[in-house]
């Protein structure tokens, strides 16, 4: 078999990727956020208290990269620290009002997006390609 880029599975998943984020990063410009900092803004929004382990683990990125982009987003206004009651060595983190703003404004944007990733396609292709994108990651998950 030969082998041709343009089909390759890493090369289509990291294309529409690419594109994906390039897209979102100019409609998050006017926040002053990046879609990383995104991916944390919105999971605090999920579980306000969590911890930056758990974030880390969540974005995908080693601590001390998630640790700056807690700052950043600490530095903005959109998150604050507090000291955790079972661990003082720990801390748990929250949204400000301000984030809690700003997250509620770029939902929207973040739907539109992915929207645009599915238009074209019928409900049960979404839920298809859901679940193959799953196995994916579990089996590239396998390998590391």
């Amino acid at each position: 078999m030969t082998y041709i880029l343009t089909d390759a599975i890493s090369f289509l998943l990291s294309r529409t990727y690419s594109r994906m984020k390039n897209i979102f990063l100019k409609k998050l410009k006017k926040y002053g956020i990046t879609p990383e900092q995104w991916v944390l803004l919105a999971k605090i929004s999920e579980e306000e208290g969590i911890s930056p382990t758990d974030l880390s683990l969540v974005s995908l990125r080693d601590k001390p990269y998630t640790t700056r982009l807690i700052e950043k987003l600490e530095e903005n206004g959109l998150i604050f620290k507090e000291e955790s009651k079972s661990d003082r060595r720990s801390a748990l983190i929250y949204l400000t009002k301000r984030g809690a703003k700003v997250k509620k404004e770029i939902i929207p944007i973040a739907d539109e997006i992915n929207e645009w990733l599915v238009e074209n396609m019928e409900e049960n292709e979404v839920k298809v390609l859901k679940n193959l994108l799953h196995k994916m990651y579990a089996n590239i998950q396998s390998h590391s």
